[in-house]
Order: C-alpha cells, then structure tokens, then sequence
C-alpha cells in the first residue's frame, strides 16, 4: 500500500507531478505565431494536449482521461466520461466528474478513496489524454486548421494564433458559428482587417465550446486589359487585394510606345445588362493628381493609342 512506501519516493511523486505541471503550463502560455506576420511553415495536425494539473480545464463527456492513484496499481485506469458525465472506477463504482476540473476531480476521488477506508492517505492524479468536450474548431485560410481545446477562457484571435495564424489569401469576413440555447444557431461576422489589423478588440469576441469559427479564402477574380499595353488579356488577383486601373495596366506588361494614357476607359457590365463606358485619365493618375480607380470583377480596361 502507499502508506508503506518509504517517505522520499512520495516526496518524489509529487515533485515529479508539480514539475510535469508546471513545464505543461508554461508551453500554454509560450507566445502564438503572430496573425499578420506568421512564418511560412509546413501544415500539421494538432494533437490533443495533455492538459496541466493547474488549468481551468472542467472535464466533460467524451474527455479520456488517465487515473492514477499512487501505490495503487489496481485502481489505475483510462476512462472515457460518458454521455451522463459520469466515470466508473474499481471500489469507487459509477459517480459524476463531468464539469470538475482536474485538481477538484482528484480531491473528489481521493475523499472517496479516504473516506471508503480503502487509502489513508490518497495521492491521485488525473491527465486528460484526449479532449473531445471542450473544443473549438477553426477550418479556412489558417495555417493549420482543426480542433483546439478550450482551457479556461481564451478569445478568437488566441485560437487563430494557435492555428499558425491566418494565410496570406484570408478574406475579408470571419464566421463564428454557435449552437444557441434550445438548438438555435448563432452566427457571428466579423471584418478581418479590422481585428487583425486594426485591432479592434471589441470583435475579439470570446469563444464558447463546440465553437466553428470558419476563415474564407479570398476569391479569385479576373479583369481584362486590352489596347496599346505589352501583353493584353485576362489579370487575375484575390478578391481581398483588390486592384486598380493602374495596377492592372502594369500587370498587363505596362503601356506600349504608342499608348495615350489620357484616353483609357473602363467598360463595366451592368446589373440591368447594359455596358457603362468610364473614361480615366491614367496619366493624372500617374502623376498623382487624381487618384486611382478600383476595378470591379470582370471589368474590361481599353488603352487607348496615338495615331500620329
């Protein structure tokens, strides 16, 4: 029994369990890959972490969890919490754990184990191996997309920087999908740039377990340049770039020798199915007194030429 072991290695039991503690907290609060700025890496799964004895973590159905009470071998177990948020364990039979956290679930079974005359002094110890109640997932444009626990409160942009951070073709709109009370479905949208850039913490809403929170990738779109330019034809770019009419001539090779620049236009297809015809001074633009014109999806730009 564990009342007759010699007094150090219990001593050592529990400095090897406060150690374990401590290094596993520590790697939860290290510092995310940064949202704007993330390192290209290579995608990976996240697995499952062991959650620390000092976390917030409550436990719930599903959650596989490892019980071990020192100098009892027999009672040692892997459970998984069932639906009822209950566990079984020998001598202790069936009772509910669902919603303790790891330290107050170990207090509740070692009063069990103490007060059913079985050990006078408990020492037990519980890890999560696997986290299935208190998840969110994150799907889109991340770095690493999948499921991540929710230990203690964390925030949405905490859960992007433990998804690697957003990609590079992440559009404008950020979508948390919640069940609701009685089943409704909420939906959360949220402007990329304004969090993530600008920092509006106000949509640094926090995140509530079985949480989807969905990144779009941006859309490709396509317009056309045609006339006096290098290399007319189709120029595609992401839809949360965006381009201009400038932009678009330089990526069509830029305007040949004979291109008059004071006479470009923009045809632009309209909703009622009739062409809007926009005439634009790219010289003026060029030498920045008007400013530039952003392009809509599918527009046509016309280079004119001088025939002198």
């Amino acid at each position: 029994m564990g009342r007759n072991r010699p007094r150090f290695e219990l001593m050592a039991r529990s400095l090897y369990r406060w150690v374990v503690g401590i290094a596993i907290i520590g790697v939860a609060a290290a510092p995310t890959v940064g949202i704007a700025g993330a390192q290209e890496a290579e995608p990976s799964t996240p697995e499952a972490p062991r959650v620390g004895l000092d976390t917030e973590y409550r436990l719930g159905a599903g959650d596989v969890l490892s019980v071990d009470v020192f100098g009892l071998e027999e009672l040692d177990r892997k459970v998984r919490v069932s639906r009822d948020g209950t566990i079984s364990l020998p001598l202790l039979g069936t009772f509910p754990i669902a919603d303790l956290t790891q330290r107050a679930a170990e207090q509740l079974i070692a009063r069990m184990l103490k007060e059913g005359n079985y050990v006078r002094e408990p020492q037990v110890s519980i890890f999560v191996e696997e986290i299935v109640s208190r998840t969110v997932s994150i799907q889109g444009a991340v770095r690493n997309p999948g499921s991540y626990p929710l230990a203690g409160r964390k925030t949405l942009l905490a859960v992007i920087g433990e998804a690697g951070g957003l990609r590079q073709d992440a559009g404008g709109k950020i979508l948390v999908l919640r069940h609701g009370v009685g089943g409704d479905r909420q939906r959360f949208e949220l402007d990329t740039d304004q969090l993530t850039i600008q920092g509006d913490l106000s949509l640094d809403i926090e995140l509530q377990p079985a949480d989807v929170v969905m990144i779009p990738a941006a859309r490709g779109v396509r317009v056309y340049v045609t006339g006096a330019v290098e290399r007319p034809g189709k120029v595609d770019y992401l839809s949360n770039e965006g381009i201009t009419v400038l932009q678009a001539i330089t990526a069509a090779g830029g305007p040949t020798a004979r291109a008059n620049l004071k006479n470009v236009h923009i045809l632009r297809q309209l909703a009622d199915g009739t062409q809007d015809r926009i005439k634009v001074n790219v010289a003026r633009i060029q030498k920045g007194k008007l400013d530039d014109v952003v392009l809509q999806r599918n527009d046509t730009v016309v280079v004119g030429e001088w025939f002198f």
